[in-house]
Order: structure tokens, then sequence, then C-alpha cells
């Protein structure tokens, strides 16, 4: 694991799955790292965000694992998708406010920052390894699709900043 890869700014680069690093210290480092990150989730000043994302997405899994679970044909989320998710929450830096979590009819998990009607940004999640984002922001709009390999893409993450900032 590179010092690059230890950062104090987001969840998710403390903990990236896709080191290169092998052998006995690089799994004491991760252990480490891991009971660090646990640490900070606990905290009330750095945790409470994370924490209430999490449970909302936890609730929005249970009320949403089944087919039609909104009465209208809707698709349930998939365990990828929810897995994905957590990812995501686990990449956001800590000092973001929380997101709403919520199911699109299509199985995929939707976080969404507000700020007023002309400020709000939409980030869904699937079974995939794709973001895809609409934004709004006073009279401009931002959307797209980008990969996500357990690092918010700096266009997202600039969007979000853009919305709740």
């Amino acid at each position: 694991m590179t010092a690059a890869a230890i950062t104090l700014t987001g969840s998710g680069s403390l903990l990236s799955e896709g080191t290169p690093a092998v052998g006995d210290t690089h799994q004491r480092l991760t252990a480490q790292l891991q009971a660090t990150f646990q640490h900070w989730l606990e905290s009330v000043s750095l945790g409470k965000t994370l924490q209430d994302t999490y449970k909302q997405l936890y609730q929005v899994r249970q009320d949403c694992h089944r087919s039609d679970w909104d009465g209208y044909g809707a698709e349930p989320v998939s365990l990828e998708s929810y897995e994905n998710a957590k990812r995501f929450v686990r990449s956001l830096p800590f000092s973001l406010s929380s997101p709403e979590v919520s199911a699109d009819p299509d199985g995929d998990i939707t976080f969404e920052w507000y700020s007023n009607p002309t400020r709000v940004l939409s980030v869904s999640v699937g079974p995939n390894n794709e973001l895809h984002y609409a934004g709004l922001f006073g009279a401009s709009r931002a959307y797209g699709t980008e990969v996500f390999h357990d690092q918010i893409p700096e266009v997202i993450l600039s969007h979000i900043k853009r919305t709740i900032l």
C-alpha cells in the first residue's frame, strides 16, 4: 500500500481494495486501518453522517428487496446493488452531509443531496460498476455516467460539493 492511499479526506481511500501489496505487513496495516475506520465510524463527530447513511441504506434494502416493492412492478434491489452502494458510502469523505437514500424502480439505489429546488444532485448505484448522476445547479445542469472502483470520481465529488456548499 502506498502512502498516497492513506489519506484522511475520505473513508474509502483508507480501505482501497485494489492495492497490489501482499504479505504479513500488508495484512497488519490493512487490519489497523480497518480498526481505525471502525473507530471513526463509531465516533459522534466523524461517524454520525456515515451511520445515518448506512441506516438509510439498510432500510432501503429491507423495504425493496422483493419484486414489485412499490406496487407498480419495480425491480428488487439486488444484493450486488446493495454491496456497491455500501462501497459508495464507504468512499464518501467524512466532511459531506448525509444524502437521502432511496431505491429506483429499476432496482438501483439512489443517493440525493438537496439544498433547495434549484440545487440538487442524484447519484444512482446499480449492480455494475457505474455511477449515473444528474444534477441541477441554478440554471446549469449536469448528468452522466462514471466508472466506480472504490473511489468516487472527482467529477461526482465536485458536483456533491457544488450542491451542498
